[in-house]
């Protein structure tokens, strides 16, 4: 190879590198990655782009008009409730969404008396004091909300209370002939063939006289031996919403095998939930099941 030729070579290759050198550099500055080299995931960077986005604070607040969506699907149950007092419509809707899932669950699962639809008339629902935390007749139910301890207990109290409702409401006989041993707030209106005498003589021998060998093991709760109706609202409330407890009760004595079956037969064995307390010992009853 001459000098010439040499020089020649020389400059023509060196053109080639710095070219070669000019487009890589460019390509960097363009975001152009070299052959062979995997490209990022991270393409755009979204932290600092939410960071600086002007995003509105988290909204805890019901969609508005849910209540009246609600509502307005179901007008015949709204219009049954009265409101005592000042509520946010997410409380009210709290109240009304837990209303309608137990109704619901009743007016589906009953299988013997009334129509609950029928029956029952009015919800009264007051955020201002009251003597306890709920009360019932056969067609109304009063929860008072100032009187619980913990709000949470609305639906175990409300299912509660739709215990009375079926009791007194929605099992009724049809013999003119009455049984004077139960009276219904004093007054005699139970018919001899009441489904309700049926459950209440597996602890009674009359209101106000519990049968010789009734033991607290044969109730649901130690509130609910203070009388045949409270003993009947408590285990409605502790079948439809801890029933593997009740179950569990039921193999420890005969008398509450009876009243299980008697709930598993009036509610075609549904329940709301099976609920997961534990019988901590054979004869242990919870004063209260509507706080289980």
């Amino acid at each position: 190879m001459d000098k010439s030729s040499f020089f020649s070579f020389t400059f023509y290759d060196l053109g080639k590198l710095v070219g070669a050198t000019l487009l890589f550099f460019l390509g960097l500055i363009l975001g152009v990655k070299p052959a062979g080299e995997p490209a990022t995931m991270i393409q755009v960077d979204y932290f600092e782009q939410e960071q600086n986005s002007d995003h509105p604070s988290a909204n805890l607040l019901p969609p508005e008009g849910a209540l009246d969506q609600l509502c307005s699907s179901h007008s015949d149950r709204c219009e049954k409730i009265i409101w005592s007092g000042s509520f946010t419509e997410k409380e009210q809707l709290s109240y009304v969404s837990q209303y309608f899932e137990i109704f619901d669950f009743l007016d589906r699962h009953l299988m013997k008396g009334n129509d609950i639809k029928t029956i029952f008339q009015t919800l009264i629902i007051n955020s201002e004091k009251g003597k306890r935390r709920g009360g019932a007749t056969q067609k109304r139910i009063t929860i008072n909300l100032d009187s619980f301890s913990d709000i949470s207990h609305f639906w175990g109290v409300l299912t509660h209370e739709f215990g009375h409702v079926v009791d007194l409401g929605v099992l009724k006989g049809l013999s003119k002939t009455q049984n004077g041993n139960y009276t219904e707030f004093g007054k005699v209106k139970f018919s001899v063939d009441d489904p309700s005498l049926e459950y209440y003589r597996y602890s009674r021998a009359s209101e106000n006289i519990r049968n010789a060998e009734a033991d607290k093991k044969d109730f649901c709760s130690g509130y609910g031996m203070s009388n045949p109706f409270e003993d009947f609202a408590e285990c409605h409330n502790l079948y439809l919403n801890n029933k593997l407890l009740f179950r569990a009760m039921a193999k420890e004595a005969p008398i509450m095998k009876n009243k299980y079956n008697y709930f598993a037969n009036l509610f075609n064995n549904q329940s709301l939930q099976e609920g997961n307390q534990e019988l901590w010992y054979p004869s242990w009853r919870p004063w209260d099941t509507t706080v289980i």
